[in-house]
């Protein structure tokens, strides 16, 4: 697992004494080891996984492995006669549950979540709720002629001084990238209007580079290798937040952005269960809730307040509400569309 940067570093120990996030007293025994794939960004693994769930369970091992979403899932698929991991930690989304990847649980802590955050299907258990937005290098936007201020929605992207210069992962790969996709298609004119689709085809022809993962994003915009990254929201406040908004700085398109619920679960026939169990319970706790309400990450349990004060309040974004079972049951052939107009441009 990679750590972030000494500042992130220095930002995580601010953050758990924010109020609102205090630990509850460490439980030295519960032992075993834990093996979880994981697709949070290091700052959001730092807090959940090492300040919290470590802190109260001190002497269980963790193993991680850290990678895009489809990517997780798939090696998953592939080890399901003989399973490697134990839980996966973030990255699931609606529709995942029919899978069939997941062991049915449902944590008891998990009826303290608001109704629509409930873990309905017995396997996913919603932690976050993420949004889309664009990062922008400053640096890189002087480089190439531009204000970083007319930088305002997608359309502001069909600029030519932005071809090459806009960098977003593979929707088929990350979940953050999909529901940009998602994002655009819907704020555009609809997942199935022309119009839309038009959209895209402009902007991937205006040299777009798709990535291989998401954190490549946000990383490669913050080191000012691109102007833009196409993105979501927890990263880029955290560079923010730690103090680096001469570098770069964030936009929520004028046109709108949606939000998106994501999950955990426990992998099916899991060689720890019952350590799996236990941190499912922790996720879904008010316990890690809270700590999620002080981070960069908007928090599953909206009850709670959110204490960071460095996320943009929700009535300053314009939200566009997403049909997330339509998403689901479409999603191959939505990205099937995208793929052949990628290659239009890419071969």
């Amino acid at each position: 697992m990679k750590k972030g940067i000494l500042l992130l570093t220095l930002l995580l120990l601010a953050l758990t004494v924010l109020p609102g996030a205090a630990l509850a007293q460490p439980d030295p025994s519960v032992r075993g080891k834990l093996v979880i794939y994981t697709t949070t960004y290091d700052l959001e693994f730092q807090l959940i996984i090492e300040e919290g769930f470590l802190g109260k369970y001190p002497n269980v091992q963790i193993e991680t492995v850290q990678a895009g979403a489809g990517e997780l899932k798939a090696r998953i698929q592939a080890e399901a006669n003989n399973p490697q991991a134990d839980v996966m930690f973030g990255g699931l989304t609606y529709g995942d549950h029919e899978l069939g990847l997941w062991e049915y649980y449902v944590s008891p802590h998990d009826a303290n979540l608001p109704p629509s955050m409930r873990n309905t299907t017995g396997y996913l258990s919603w932690t976050t709720i993420q949004l889309e937005n664009f990062l922008i290098s400053y640096k890189a936007a002087e480089r190439a002629g531009i204000d970083p201020d007319s930088i305002t929605g997608f359309k502001s992207l069909l600029d030519p001084r932005l071809k090459g210069k806009i960098i977003w992962a593979d929707p088929a790969a990350s979940s953050s990238a999909w529901n940009m996709l998602a994002t655009i298609l819907v704020v555009m004119g609809g997942y199935e209007s022309e119009e839309a689709w038009d959209y895209i085809d402009k902007l991937l022809a205006n040299g777009v580079v798709v990535g291989n993962s998401s954190s490549a994003v946000y990383r490669s915009v913050y080191e000012g290798e691109y102007v833009v990254g196409l993105t979501y929201e927890a990263p880029s406040v955290s560079y923010i937040e730690g103090g680096e908004g001469d570098k770069v700085k964030i936009v929520y398109p004028e046109e709108g952005t949606s939000s998106f619920p994501f999950a955990s679960a426990i992998i099916k026939n899991a060689p720890n269960m019952e350590l799996a169990k236990l941190f499912i319970d922790y996720v879904v706790s008010d316990e890690a809730q809270a700590l999620w309400a002080s981070s960069t990450a908007r928090q599953a349990n909206i009850t709670l307040p959110t204490t960071n004060k460095f996320l943009t309040p929700v009535s300053e974004i314009r939200i566009v509400d997403s049909d997330l079972e339509y998403l689901s049951t479409h999603r191959n052939e939505i990205l099937e569309k995208f793929q052949s107009i990628f290659v239009k441009y890419n071969r």
